[in-house]
């Protein structure tokens, strides 16, 4: 988090070498949507010689938070910063959303209030029909009911309700480690968290699950930094008294902002220790996987499979190499490398809820690469790309299987 977005925009001298690397801009060919452009107009409000509009909001909101600008950049502006910074600004300006800030300083702080919340979704989710029949009616999002598609039936148990019967394979050796659950695998995709609890458990580790609320990861990105710090703050207290070795998580977006709480945190002398402490700790599952010894048994069916680099796992974590690495290492699985592995499927900041037809524009270019490489089985490491990636397969007709990586891993790893 830049503390002087001043400071960070002036570095950009407008070169153009960040056009190349920005989905959006590649999709739209819009250059006030480039990174040179939202640096340009970041520049003109903060010095005040440009006033908010619709477009101004469109460009500095429709912005992936990919980072891929960042690596394309020579001074290496920290556009996405910035981006969040002007949020911030907007948010104070004009308000944030009731509902939005609802989101993020009450419900997902608190996981029982969230669950009790998520509980009730299942109405929306059984009055979609009704909900598509109204779908006349102007003031109905239409970008929302399209992406209602990405969401998967909800669970009759939370991973949370589901955990206690796992505790039965728990030892009493072995290395002392918490698991964080994202949000998405707790309440939408419970069959992941399990094959990630069943990973740990069988590579012979003690594993803790305290009960702590969202990372704070969708409040930041909005440009709700105080929701995030709120969230933060809880979370280390959650976290601060238990003996263990490391904190691991199955979520890129989950590991890589909890390793940033020690920035986020930084002008707050009674957290900024403790986050450090924290964040120091925390992996990224295959970070932790490729420390373990994992053994599979032998199989003589072969698949091409391949890796969609998520955002937050390949360019906040420089994770790049673990996740193929424990691919190579399953028998019967061939790996092949994608073309732009790492171009961003266009499900980053909530884009594809936002807007559903720019998303699918950056989408395609990820589908269409992934029938280049011609596997058939499409694996990635967060649930945004999982549902994202899913959704483009199926809206594409491709014979292509879309996998958690955990959950390749739990189904042929032997018990150690």
């Amino acid at each position: 988090m830049i503390t002087a977005p001043k400071d960070e925009v002036v570095k950009c001298n407008r070169c153009g070498f960040c056009l190349a690397a920005c989905p959006v801009y590649q999709a739209t060919g819009v250059e006030t949507k480039a990174p040179r452009g939202r640096n340009s107009l970041a520049r003109a409000l903060l010095d005040k010689n440009f006033t908010w509009s619709p477009e101004t909001r469109d460009s500095l909101f429709q912005c992936l938070s990919c980072r891929a600008c960042v690596e394309a950049c020579f001074p290496a502006v920290e556009t996405d910063e910035i981006v969040i910074s002007m949020r911030s600004d907007y948010y104070r300006e004009f308000g944030e959303p009731w509902l939005q800030r609802y989101l993020f300083r009450r419900l997902l702080p608190d996981p029982r209030k969230l669950s009790a919340a998520l509980k009730k979704a299942f109405l929306l989710q059984s009055g979609a029909r009704l909900i598509r029949a109204l779908s006349f009616l102007p003031w109905l999002n239409r970008h929302l009911l399209r992406a209602m598609d990405f969401l998967p039936p909800l669970p009759d148990q939370t991973l949370r309700e589901r955990w206690p019967a796992l505790m039965g394979e728990q030892k009493d050796q072995g290395k002392k480690i918490a698991y964080f659950g994202g949000c998405a695998f707790n309440f939408a995709l419970p069959d992941i968290g399990l094959a990630t609890l069943s990973l740990l458990l069988k590579s012979g580790n003690q594993v803790f699950w305290p009960e702590h609320g969202c990372c704070g990861l969708p409040a930041y990105g909005h440009g709700d930094l105080e929701g995030a710090r709120i969230m933060a703050r809880k979370n280390l207290r959650v976290f601060q008294d238990l003996d263990i070795e490391a904190v691991v998580t199955e979520c890129a977006s989950c590991s890589s902002f909890l390793k940033k709480y020690p920035v986020l945190l930084a002008r707050e002398p009674g957290s900024a220790e403790q986050a450090q402490k924290f964040s120091s700790r925390v992996l990224d599952i295959s970070e932790f996987l490729a420390t373990q010894t994992l053994s599979f048994p032998q199989n003589h069916q072969t698949l091409k499979v391949t890796f969609h680099d998520p955002c937050h796992l390949n360019r906040f974590q420089q994770i790049k190499s673990q996740p193929r690495d424990l691919l190579k290492k399953v028998p019967g699985l061939q790996f092949v490398e994608m073309p732009e592995a790492d171009w961003c499927c266009g499900g980053g900041a909530g884009l594809n809820l936002a807007n559903y037809d720019l998303s699918m524009k950056i989408l395609q270019r990820k589908m269409d690469n992934l029938q280049r490489s011609k596997a058939q089985v499409l694996v990635t490491s967060c649930p945004g790309c999982y549902l994202q990636l899913r959704h483009g397969a199926n809206r594409n007709s491709m014979a292509v299987e879309v996998h958690y990586l955990t959950e390749v891993l739990a189904r042929v790893v032997k018990t150690s």
